[in-house]
């Protein structure tokens, strides 16, 4: 049975581009859910950490907002 990641925000330290994943089960795509190195500035020094609260739901509501055509 598929276990899901706790949500976690990748950071990259060079050009301080940050994504925040909300997995949806166990496995991660690359490119979508996962990123061996920053697709803005192509450097591999990302930064896993947990999400906060905030990031979450500013990630939900984004997800929400793009569904519903806002």
């Amino acid at each position: 049975m598929p276990i899901p990641l706790a949500p976690f925000t990748l950071t990259c330290a060079y050009c301080s581009w940050k994504k925040t994943i909300l997995p949806q089960s166990d496995v991660l795509v690359l490119g979508h859910d996962w990123f061996t190195s920053c697709p803005k500035c192509h450097t591999p020094s990302l930064e896993r950490r947990y999400a906060t609260h905030k990031e979450i739901f500013k990630t939900r509501l984004e997800q929400f907002l793009k569904l519903t055509g806002y």
